[in-house]
């Protein structure tokens, strides 16, 4: 599979994807412009065949790493056995699978790209299913995410959290002071991140990361 021929499958599916077409276009278009290999690391893999609109992020960057050179790989990991398994029933050996707990995954491969010198390109998050009444335990759980591959970001790396829409840039109301107001973007505080990359944002906000997209997943660059 080569640029043009990866293009024409992903326009031929693209619109299952849904409320996830535009960012994932987004994320393949930022990688066009990365050097090979390509090295993409998901948490969260593909646990339903053909299931687009619940994005089959797997199988994408499977399809994506294809071209881009013999070097070029993808790591997932998932505490589910059974979709572990039915992801290897439905990616490439280019594929490499683990069933496990991600923050424990995630340490233990920086480790070894640290040793190795490995450049990862994309760090796409999206393990913990989020309770959209109460986000907080998934939010915590890909900021640990987040922390654990810390040593291997540099100011190019993508990083993506699934599931996490943008809400708008508030801030409190010089009329009425128990009310919040919509401000225009890249006025303080930003733009407010839901779901799970809610505290992914406020740790981006500290340290300097911007949102390169926000759809209903959200990517930032500049962690370093």
């Amino acid at each position: 599979m080569n640029n043009s021929e990866f293009y024409k499958w992903f326009d031929s599916i693209s619109s299952k994807l849904e409320v996830r077409k535009n960012s994932f276009n987004q994320i393949f278009k930022y990688l066009d412009n990365m050097p090979d290999p390509i090295i993409i690391v998901e948490t969260g893999c593909l646990r339903i065949k053909n299931n687009y609109s619940d994005g089959q992020s797997t199988l994408l960057f499977d399809k994506y790493t294809q071209f881009r050179g013999k070097s070029s790989k993808v790591y997932t990991v998932d505490i589910d056995a059974n979709a572990t398994k039915v992801c290897s029933q439905n990616v490439s050996d280019n594929v490499s699978i683990t069933t496990g707990d991600s923050v424990k995954y995630l340490n233990n491969l920086s480790k070894e790209f640290v040793k190795n010198n490995t450049n990862v390109a994309l760090f796409y998050l999206d393990s913990f299913d989020c309770d959209w009444k109460s986000p907080e335990q998934s939010a915590q759980h890909h900021l640990k995410e987040l922390v654990s591959i810390k040593k291997i970001l540099n100011e190019q790396t993508l990083v993506v959290v699934d599931d996490s829409p943008i809400i708008g840039y508030l801030q409190q109301s010089k009329d009425k002071k128990d009310t919040l107001e919509l401000i225009k973007p890249g006025l303080v505080p930003g733009p407010t991140i839901s779901g799970k990359g809610g505290l992914v944002h406020e740790y981006a906000v500290h340290t300097g990361a911007k949102i390169l997209f926000s759809n209903y997943q959200t990517g930032w660059i500049g962690f370093n």
